[in-house]
């Protein structure tokens, strides 16, 4: 289970924050940030400014009725709800003062690939269940302002990792295998000649596009050969322009590329090939 940070360490991030000459609205733990990871996402609604703070400050029995509304890198898998009525798995939890946290694993929360994750950040606010005005107040709609959140990304601990995380059909695409971590008994511990890419390209989200080879092909091709990562054991990286890769194969813009490894002698079934997939900043579904 990912570590999650003790409310002493909150607070001590809170406290080095105090110390300096702008304080964050909004913040993540850990930083850097796994997609994958488990994380806690803090709101500190002292350092906003609308009307959700004086509301809280004004009535103090709300401070158990304070929820998330977040849109981007996309809308919550299991919705907001409504604007007057939140939906109750975004609600925060009141770690002390007018601090809030929730829990989230980034790309099961949104729905998301990585790479969509940290290119985009988080964008949210604060509100109460009902975020409409209090004009008994006249504190206006109870919520914070919209807040951005820049994710920076952990360096990839995973079985597959592409550098750089968002790009381009036209840009260097590196894709770095851990052989280390490889749950398929029939491609554990690979040797630096046994180490194949199977890769199509996706021109069409509904036909799919191009493969460079067959699975069986893959292993006795050159091209897909990844290279043995110097220093790090069990680490191969293949490196390429998926545009100039593809140019013999398709004339179609790439949306993504899917791949996979292979190696001589073993090959995926074909109904259920574990792909992974890489999609192009420039391309939508």
């Amino acid at each position: 289970m990912k570590t999650i940070f003790s409310s002493i360490s909150i607070f001590a991030y809170l406290l080095l924050f105090a110390f300096t000459s702008k304080a964050q609205m909004a913040f993540v733990l850990p930083s850097p940030t796994g997609a994958n990871d488990l994380i806690t996402l803090y709101i500190d609604v002292n350092q906003t400014t609308y009307g959700l703070k004086s509301i809280l400050l004004a009535e103090p029995q709300e401070i158990d009725n304070v929820y998330i509304w977040t849109w981007n890198p996309s809308g919550p898998t299991v919705g907001n709800g409504e604007w007057g009525n939140s939906n109750d798995s975004m609600k925060l939890h009141h770690e002390g003062g007018l601090l809030f946290s929730i829990q989230l694993v980034p790309t099961a929360f949104y729905g998301v690939d990585g790479p969509t994750f940290f290119a985009n950040g988080i964008s949210c606010l604060a509100k109460l269940k009902n975020g409409n005005a209090h004009e008994d107040l006249g504190f206006g709609e109870a919520k914070t302002e919209d807040i951005s959140i820049a994710i920076i990304p952990k360096l990839c601990d995973e079985l597959y990792c592409m550098f750089p995380q968002q790009g381009k059909q036209e840009d260097f695409l590196s894709i770095t295998y851990d052989n280390n971590q490889e749950t398929n008994v029939n491609l554990q511990n690979l040797g630096a000649d046994e180490v194949y890419l199977y890769l199509r390209a996706v021109t069409d989200i509904f036909n799919g596009g191009p493969e460079y080879a067959t699975q069986t092909n893959s292993s006795s091709t050159p091209a897909l050969k990844m290279r043995a990562v110097p220093g790090l054991p069990g680490f191969y990286r293949l490196t390429i322009i998926p545009e100039e890769f593809f140019a013999g194969l398709t004339t179609q813009e790439i949306l993504k590329l899917r791949f996979v490894v292979v190696k001589p002698g073993f090959t995926h079934p074909p109904q259920a090939v574990p792909y992974e997939e890489y999609v192009f900043s420039d391309c939508a579904e």
